[in-house]
């Protein structure tokens, strides 16, 4: 996301606290995209619709809805982040008329993919309406893309047509699943939101061919990138399924769950209020996004430049000392920011659970669920170092990790019961900050050794 970054520090160069404004409002929006638009339009959506629908009724679309982006959200974290490492490898090669190509491919290849998947999940394995199941996979597809469709989104400088791409398509499926499920139930409203989110696909493709788009077909290479950055595939699997899998344990097999139709359960007392924590994640990204990633990666190209400038001992080692800095007010900001928003709202859970609609039983739930989301934040910011510093073993290995104990100690707590709810993504989110804030610790502490050792010799 440096790139879209470079561009939004140019709003800081303003004298005030209008470009201050702008620059982390833009850098909130971009950096939670899609998430941040859908979960405030499916929340104006249950408003809506319980007006005009009994909210049993609309279960169905809800929990439908959640699946989708659950599932969606695992199966494209391999794409993305081989995705992105391909992309970055064209840049770098000085050759960016070869993303278009790989972008119409594997958008294609992704889409064809989730295709399959949803239809395999609703058409399959969901009894109801015909009309309903083919719209639900239709909708796995177009959210899939977006997911596939951000990664080159970053590369936009112009960000406000990005912003207005999501305002429009989100408007859209919000008008068109309140209009569509007024004339024809939960089934109008499926078919009326995966149509906005097929506008909402179209208005990014069209942003990402503006920017970098040409006449050249598809280029298949992007597969090929599997087996040379399998451990990047992995990663991004095992974040994406770390985030899920106590979700996916609470639907199936918790014995408050309610099973809605077929493969579709719920898990009101746990899902709810997590996706409300999660919320919490935009003041973090906007530092992310704005100063930790952009900064930082500004340092490490600095760095590297003199390492291949040959560049004297003096040089390249103040330049590893702009990293260290970068990364120290970074973080530092970053848990000023993140931190205090957090604890702000465990304070005050009490209170504002209540003007949600979620219960207060629900606060010890709400404010363990926040403390896993901070530690999230910092837990994506150091895989981000790790990333820019080519250690995909080892970001791969705290992934795993992350994804694992969430498994087990969800588990454990669903044994438990209701008091422990939450505690799996809490404890695996520590874990994973535990490991990956050890190896960039060391890799930051013996950067030049890392730099310069694995270079051949020459007599």
């Amino acid at each position: 996301m440096a790139g879209v970054g470079f561009e939004l520090n140019k709003l800081l160069s303003k004298q005030g606290y209008t470009g201050l404004l702008q620059a982390y409002g833009y850098a909130a929006l971009i950096g939670s995209g899609p998430w941040l638009v859908s979960v405030i339009s499916l929340g104006m959506l249950g408003a809506v619709l319980t007006a005009v629908s009994d909210a049993d009724e609309l279960q169905p679309f809800f929990v439908s809805i959640s699946l989708v982006y659950a599932i969606t959200l695992v199966l494209s974290g391999p794409i993305q982040m081989v995705l992105t490492r391909h992309a970055a490898d064209q840049e770098y090669a000085r050759q960016p008329e070869r993303i278009y190509p790989t972008f119409v491919f594997s958008i294609a290849w992704s889409m064809l993919l989730f295709s399959v998947v949803g239809l395999f999940i609703f058409v399959g394995c969901v009894p109801g309406p015909l009309l309903f199941r083919l719209a639900a996979a239709m909708l796995m597809t177009f959210v899939g893309g977006t997911w596939v469709a951000s990664i080159f989104l970053t590369a936009i400088k112009d960000y406000a047509q990005v912003l207005w791409g999501f305002f429009f398509g989100s408007i859209a499926s919000f008008v068109g699943a309140w209009i569509c499920g007024r004339w024809h139930g939960v089934t109008g409203a499926m078919v009326g939101f995966t149509l906005g989110q097929g506008v909402l696909v179209l208005l990014l493709f069209r942003a990402i061919y503006k920017e970098v788009g040409n006449r050249a077909i598809g280029d298949p290479e992007f597969l090929r990138c599997f087996r040379k950055y399998w451990q990047l595939a992995l990663c991004g699997l095992f974040y994406n399924l770390g985030i899920w899998i106590d979700k996916f344990l609470f639907w199936w097999l918790d014995p408050a769950a309610e099973q809605v139709a077929g493969l579709l359960h719920s898990a009101p007392v746990y899902d709810r209020v997590v996706y409300f924590a999660f919320l919490t994640i935009v003041p973090g990204m906007a530092v992310f996004l704005l100063k930790l990633e952009t900064e930082f990666s500004d340092a490490n190209h600095q760095f590297f430049q003199h390492v291949l400038k040959k560049g004297t001992l003096a040089q390249v080692t103040e330049r590893k000392q702009a990293m260290i800095t970068s990364l120290r007010d970074g973080f530092g900001l970053l848990l000023k920011v993140q931190g205090l928003f957090t604890v702000v709202l465990i304070l005050g859970a009490e209170r504002i659970l209540p003007i949600i609609g979620l219960g207060a039983v629900q606060a010890g739930i709400f404010q363990i669920a926040l403390l896993g989301t901070f530690l999230l934040v910092v837990f994506m910011s150091l895989l981000m170092v790790l990333h820019y510093l080519d250690k995909r073993r080892d970001a791969m290995i705290a992934c795993a990790v992350f994804a694992a104990t969430n498994l087990i100690v969800t588990y454990g707590s669903i044994m438990a019961g209701e008091r422990w709810f939450g505690v799996g993504f809490l404890v695996a989110a520590g874990l994973g900050n535990v490991l990956a804030g050890f190896w960039v610790n060391q890799h930051m502490r013996n950067l030049e050794y890392d730099t310069f050792t694995p270079q051949p010799l020459y007599g």
